[in-house]
């Protein structure tokens, strides 16, 4: 193709045709011009192509990630309205009519089950994954991106659900061992030892347990507002991630 130009050119030349040679020049260049604004135009055409590839591939493994924080939030809740139940039967332990027998019993029943909590903090691999990258610009809706922002950079394991792990964990160290009796020992160990007696426990006026168990139950409430108002973002961010994928 170069060659076939270069041969007109040289054609106008060599017959003295200087005008049209001119004209020929101006339109060849024109010509160029145009190629490469073409080529300029495909080429942001692509990359255009592919950044709105790569976002909606964020954009997909952000909304996976929004959907299991769904379900682990329903989970959350669902085990809060177990464990209340359980701590207002560890509260029974202070009931004054109750013999030291039936403290031990309520208390062996939901040692176990009342060492674990729960508590949420979102998944954040897809969202970490395009900080890394340095790709949030890829996101091309500022409102999403926003959310996105607000939603992840929360200190959800701060505040009541931080205070929720402490005061569980106090309960476990701190109440537990009192109620390692001679009788607690005997069974489970199958020796004899010189741990106080079932008869000489004193838990029912353990005024740290009690505060403690009731301020559990308390907290739990306080946990639940958290996690409904984050199901409520949770829910909105995922119908806005379902909108961006559908344009």
């Amino acid at each position: 193709m170069a060659k076939f130009f270069r041969k007109i050119r040289l054609n106008l030349l060599s017959e003295g045709k200087t005008g049209k040679y001119l004209k020929y020049a101006v339109g060849e260049i024109i010509l160029v011009v145009i190629g490469i604004l073409i080529a300029l135009q495909i080429n942001n055409w692509n990359i255009d192509k592919q950044t709105q590839k790569m976002e909606k591939a964020y954009l997909e493994e952000i909304r996976s990630n929004l959907l299991q924080d769904s379900l682990r939030l329903e989970a959350v809740i669902d085990f809060n309205v177990n464990k209340i139940q359980l701590v207002d039967e560890m509260l029974q332990i202070f009931v004054d009519t109750l013999t030291n027998e039936d403290r031990f019993r309520i208390f062996n029943k939901n040692a176990n089950d009342f060492t674990y909590y729960e508590v949420f903090d979102p998944v954040r691999i897809a969202f970490n994954n395009m900080l890394s990258a340095e790709s949030i610009d890829l996101i091309a809706n500022n409102e999403l991106r926003k959310a996105f922002s607000e939603y992840y950079n929360y200190d959800y394991l701060g505040g009541i659900q931080n205070r929720i792990m402490v005061v569980n964990r106090r309960i476990v160290d701190d109440s537990y061992p009192k109620f390692f009796t001679k009788e607690f020992v005997a069974n489970w160990m199958g020796v004899s030892s010189k741990m106080p007696s079932l008869q000489e426990l004193d838990i029912a006026t353990d005024k740290k347990l009690l505060s403690d168990l009731f301020g559990t139950k308390m907290m739990i409430g306080v946990q639940n507002e958290l996690i409904l108002d984050t199901q409520s973002r949770n829910q909105e961010l995922i119908a806005l991630v379902e909108a961006e994928l559908k344009k």
